[in-house]
């Protein structure tokens, strides 16, 4: 249900269900606003705690799903009925074998994730007020700064290539027979 719900609501609805639940109903939290830590870890953290609640709540609902997903299709294979036959322990069978076996489709999809929050981060940081590249595309745009934006651009472009390098570098660690 949770993995559901993360992925179907969208970044701004969810930032702002968690203002209005921790902020305003519990006051747990400050609404919007952004201290540097030289004011303090506290007052940093505690700006900070909500923004990344709303924007990771969609990516970690998609990786429990494929998660689960590569899980379940790994589970039926022979070698782990092997390993259970042989006595080795279930938690064991599920992070050596499983879990290892499961992990490319994982990796891609948090790579994937990963290059997707770039797009979140500008909603986020509208929605809780806070100063960052997001908000910068977006004060660029608006203010027609066409180096700024060509500059980000690149900046967000090399990120997404370093990303996806990444992945690839750990598709061969998780499966040896992936050779490029």
């Amino acid at each position: 249900a949770f993995s559901v719900f993360g992925f179907s609501v969208p970044v701004f609805v969810t930032g702002y269900l968690l203002i209005f639940f921790f902020s305003i109903g519990l006051g747990w939290f400050p609404v919007q606003g952004y201290r540097p830590l030289a004011a303090g870890f506290w007052p940093f953290y505690q700006r900070l705690v909500l923004p990344t609640l709303a924007l990771s709540t969609i990516y970690v609902a998609l990786i429990a799903r494929i998660t689960r997903t590569s899980i379940l299709d790994v589970m039926d294979e022979d070698y782990i009925r092997t390993a259970r036959a042989k006595g080795v322990k279930e938690s064991a069978v599920l992070m050596r074998h499983a879990l290892r076996n499961a992990a490319v489709p994982i990796a891609t999809i948090v790579g994937i994730g990963m290059a997707m929050l770039i797009s979140g981060v500008v909603v986020t940081e509208s929605v809780f007020n806070l100063p960052g590249l997001g908000r910068l595309v977006v004060e660029a745009v608006l203010a027609r700064d066409y180096p700024v934006i060509q500059g980000l651009i690149l900046l967000f472009s090399f990120i997404y290539i370093l990303i996806n390098l990444v992945v690839d570098i750990l598709y061969t660690v998780f499966d040896p027979r992936i050779r490029y």
